[in-house]
């Protein structure tokens, strides 16, 4: 089986996925339900995440030439597995959505704001088209040429609001305790789960000499810089920071050193979208796959259109709103990211009874 992605690519394609829409609203969403509680939940929780994450990394590196609905329906059946792949589709759907409203409305809040929705869904609706129809390598290539933008980005965003920040604000320690820190993570989870977009790339990475290691650093490094992030904009709006909108340019817009720099806010902003429209076309990627593996579609380019008729249907039925947005993902559609949790274990389970099956095989 030829591979699709080099490792390079499969780790900077996850380091992007994870960061790219938590530098937008969602550190104001947790802090203004449960203040620094929120955040010091929601690091226990991204620690968790990583650790299973890692584990998938382990079982894709073992499962070297199997891609995940091989593994599935060899072990759990065709039926489970096509269930397993719809609530893939709902969960991408999903986190789609979530991005592309927040990167709408980020628009024009900041740059465009006489920007309509159909001018904006229409180039976006191209863009996935021809990404998912020409594949996986495609998309890695270009998560591969735009990283550094991505990089860069984080790097000016820190830089500016470092300097004004006081710490003392993330104290005390679940002061009023635990309750509204996990109802707050419950209620923004579909912001999370970013990870499950690697169980699309078994059997198609090629891997090479420490790889594990090298995507438990760069991966953990992400991880720690969003939670350093998320601190960052507390610390910099301790009263205020569950009135703000959008993260990344009110802090860049806070800093003292801005009015002697000048718009360097919005560098950052343009910048930044390089990461949106990155995880746009990863998270299109899954949910196209998902919708052919279910539909059985043999031919790419009919499963993309089908995949954005039906975008946009749900699109503008929201009419890219990000109060109907908030009103669909705190919805039972929530429970999507803890069905998925479920489904990472039965991946695993899968893993070992295939290589159970293996053994018997070779003993036999």
């Amino acid at each position: 089986m030829s591979k699709e992605l080099t490792g390079r690519q499969a780790i900077i394609l996850i380091a992007i996925a994870v960061c790219a829409t938590k530098f937008f609203i969602l550190p104001s969403n947790l802090t203004a339900r449960a203040g620094q509680d929120a955040i010091y939940m929601m690091i226990l929780f991204l620690i968790a995440e990583f650790l299973l994450f890692m584990v998938l990394v382990q079982i894709s590196y073992l499962n070297k030439d199997k891609t995940l609905h091989q593994l599935l329906q060899e072990t759990v059946g065709i039926v489970a597995t096509n269930i397993i792949f719809a609530v893939f589709f709902v969960f991408f759907t999903c986190k789609l959505c979530i991005n592309i409203i927040e990167t709408y409305t980020f628009f024009l809040g900041t740059l465009y704001d006489g920007l309509s929705p159909i001018l904006y869904f229409f180039p976006l609706a191209l863009l996935v088209f021809y990404m998912t129809s020409v594949g996986l390598k495609t998309i890695g290539r270009s998560a591969e040429m735009l990283w550094v933008f991505v990089f860069l980005g984080i790097a000016l965003i820190v830089a500016v609001a470092v300097p004004s920040i006081d710490i003392s604000y993330m104290l005390p320690v679940f002061e009023n305790g635990t309750q509204s820190a996990q109802e707050a993570l419950f209620k923004n989870s579909l912001w999370f789960g970013d990870y499950f977009v690697y169980m699309f790339f078994f059997g198609k990475i090629d891997f090479r000499k420490n790889y594990v290691k090298k995507i438990a650093i760069v991966v953990g490094i992400t991880v720690l810089t969003i939670i350093f992030f998320i601190i960052i904009f507390h610390c910099a709006f301790p009263y205020t920071a569950g009135m703000r909108h959008y993260a990344i340019s009110d802090i860049s817009q806070q800093s003292s050193r801005i009015a002697t720099v000048g718009k360097i806010d919005w560098l950052v902003v343009v910048v930044w979208t390089f990461a949106s429209i990155i995880q746009t076309v990863i998270f299109s990627y899954c949910a196209e796959e998902s919708l052919k593996k279910i539909c059985k579609i043999k031919q790419k380019y009919i499963s993309s259109l089908i995949f954005i008729a039906i975008l946009g249907i749900v699109l503008f039925l929201l009419k890219f709103q990000i109060v109907n947005l908030l009103n669909l993902v705190q919805s039972p559609l929530s429970y999507t990211s803890a069905v998925l949790l479920i489904i990472a274990f039965v991946v695993i389970i899968a893993h070992f009874v295939n290589r159970g099956k293996q053994y018997g095989k070779k003993s036999y």
